[in-house]
């Protein structure tokens, strides 16, 4: 499928994302295991679905927990389904281990949209070789007529220290410049300032939306805001919307599915009808 599938009338991109697996389900005490925990997980990327499917542009989820959950997505919104396995090490040089008995073609089957995310740093020992999985991804997508999003999630060299903010900018802006060839959109962490953001907008020639990494709402919403005032094409919004969700448990400590329900129902929702209004405010 095309991007076309994926964005509002108005040229924007309003994302809901929940192919988290073994992130998602260490946060929540799943244990991916057992047959329990396999099944809560897929339950909940069904209540996800349910809840945002409908006023969202577009969708991302895995097809290893929430497959299920497409038979409840609204025909308004597009699909975007991951490539990468969610098991591979978590060394962030690695590079990424794409899931068995799937891949672009599969995605293709689903008329869905295509995405990686790769843990990402220029000068790192591994860069050819993510690049180069990124190139044949790209290519692959482009034969199926597949619209592929890449997701690059910048790491600090030293492990011990954070990169600067300086130092992060070069790096997400030569990111940039390496993937944009191979890929159709991109996925970013925040820029870190208006400069940044109208930088990444200038050197790109195709469009990019702002992940929200786990930042607190508050955060997220304020870290949009200047995005799209500076050519961010909009959002995918995923543990900053719905992370509290972990806190909504039964005595015996599993997921209160029924709590989960109405949080998503309530704060979610209205959290992901300000994001939107606040990105098609921006078209």
């Amino acid at each position: 499928m095309t991007l076309s599938s994926i964005r509002t009338p108005s040229g924007m991109y309003t994302i809901a994302p929940f192919d988290h697996r073994g992130s998602l389900a260490t946060s929540l005490g799943l244990d991916l295991k057992t047959a329990a925990g396999k099944k809560t997980l897929t339950q909940l990327k069904m209540l996800f679905m349910q809840n945002f499917s409908p006023y969202c542009s577009g969708v991302l989820v895995d097809p290893e927990y929430g497959f299920p959950a497409i038979e409840y997505k609204t025909d308004r919104c597009g699909l975007i389904l991951t490539l990468e396995s969610s098991g591979y090490s978590d060394e962030k040089t690695d590079v990424p281990v794409l899931m068995q008995n799937w891949g672009v073609e599969a995605v293709k089957n689903n008329y869905a949209v295509a995405k990686l995310l790769v843990y990402y740093h220029p000068q790192e020992a591994n860069a050819q070789q993510k690049r180069k999985l990124v190139m044949e991804l790209g290519d692959s997508c482009r034969r199926q007529g597949v619209a592929f999003l890449v997701e690059p999630v910048l790491f600090s060299l030293n492990q011990k220290v954070e990169m600067t903010l300086p130092e992060f900018q070069e790096a997400q802006l030569q990111t940039c410049q390496e993937f944009q060839p191979h890929c159709d959109i991109l996925k970013l962490q925040y820029p870190g300032d208006a400069l940044g953001c109208a930088t990444i907008t200038a050197e790109l020639d195709v469009p990019w939306i702002l992940l929200s990494r786990g930042l607190h709402y508050d955060d997220f919403k304020e870290a949009l805001n200047v995005s799209l005032e500076n050519g961010c094409k909009g959002f995918a919004a995923g543990r900053s919307v719905w992370q509290e969700i972990a806190e909504h448990k039964n005595e015996d400590g599993s997921l209160n599915m029924v709590a989960v329900q109405q949080f998503l129902e309530t704060t979610a929702i209205e959290r992901i009808k300000e994001l939107i209004a606040m990105t098609e405010a921006a078209a």
